[in-house]
């Protein structure tokens, strides 16, 4: 039995009119010890009394939401590499809060993946060529004088290190 049945339950008792502990003991007996409080059947009862007969609870103010969740999304928007440390200066909010709120909009901090990309006709005909002259000359002299090779440091001329970015959990 839900709590709007026991309301309504409840206000057919106050009409006819039982007092809230014979009304909560009767709707107890029917469903079941522990269904209402005599103290709940007892605010309900006075609620009655004073013309409010409406069944619904009474919207409550609770602690007021510190972090604006559209401020969030639009952040996330203009700069999704943000880091929560960089998201709670912004917000001027607490960092937990701003990890909260991204776990709660189900976000997760991904590394982006480097896609593949097909290889041009020309790409591969290039390399095709590269490879039959290093077979056709394996021990060519000139070939091994172009190598460069270097102790302790690697230098890329490709930078793989990607920034994470907050990006919503497929």
């Amino acid at each position: 039995m839900n709590n709007f049945e026991i309301r309504v339950l409840l206000r057919h008792y106050w009409k006819k009119g039982l007092s809230a502990r014979a009304a909560a003991a009767k709707i107890c007996k029917v469903e079941g010890e522990g269904t209402i409080g005599k103290t709940a059947a007892i605010k309900w009862f006075k609620r009655f009394e004073d013309g409010d007969l409406d069944f619904e609870n009474k919207p409550r103010s609770g602690r007021p939401s510190i972090l604006d969740e559209e401020d969030l999304r639009a952040a996330l928007e203009d700069e999704p590499s943000s880091n929560t440390r960089d998201l709670a200066d912004k917000l001027v909010v607490a960092q937990q809060t701003v990890v909260n709120y991204l776990h709660k909009f189900d976000f997760v901090y991904k590394k982006p993946r480097q896609d593949p990309y097909e290889l041009t006709e020309a790409q591969a005909i290039r390399r095709v060529e590269v490879c039959r002259q290093l077979l056709d000359n394996p021990l060519n002299d000139r070939f091994w004088k172009r190598i460069v090779t270097c102790d302790e440091k690697w230098v890329f001329l490709v930078n793989r290190n990607r920034s994470r970015c907050w990006v919503p959990r497929d």
